[in-house]
């Protein structure tokens, strides 16, 4: 027997792409637009309100001017796909994210932790070099 895929399956090669198109054709009736300069980053502007949204795989990092601009793009977007909203973000991508006064301080010292102890130099002294901070 042959059958005839209408979408295509998870795992495939083309899937990404699929999944791609599928998201940002949907973001583009939103009334997204694409960032010239990064494709996985889409911009909303309506009035006076921004909204910035990151597509990496199939990680999503959203932020809004404001908290009810924020859950309307959630609450539309979870009709179209299946996902669910973690909440704040705390890890994107290896880097750990700390909300701070002044804004967001993004490090890598879990990522640096983990190259450090597979290379079995936990216990190393540390020292000084002469380098410019």
């Amino acid at each position: 027997m042959v059958y005839r895929l209408n979408k295509s399956l998870y795992g495939l090669k083309q899937a990404p792409r699929a999944w791609y198109s599928r998201f940002s054709t949907f973001l583009q009736t939103l009334g997204f637009t694409e960032a010239k300069s990064n494709t996985s980053l889409f911009i909303y502007h309506h009035g006076g309100e921004t909204a910035y949204l990151v597509l990496y795989v199939d990680d999503i990092v959203l932020t809004a001017c404001s908290e009810s601009l924020l859950q309307c793009i959630i609450t539309t977007l979870q009709k179209e796909f299946a996902m669910k909203d973690l909440g704040l973000l705390h890890h994107f991508l290896g880097f750990t994210i700390e909300p701070r006064p002044s804004g967001l301080f993004l490090h890598l010292r879990q990522f640096t932790c983990d190259i450090l102890e597979r290379a079995g130099m936990t216990d190393c002294k540390f020292c000084s070099t002469p380098v410019d901070t």
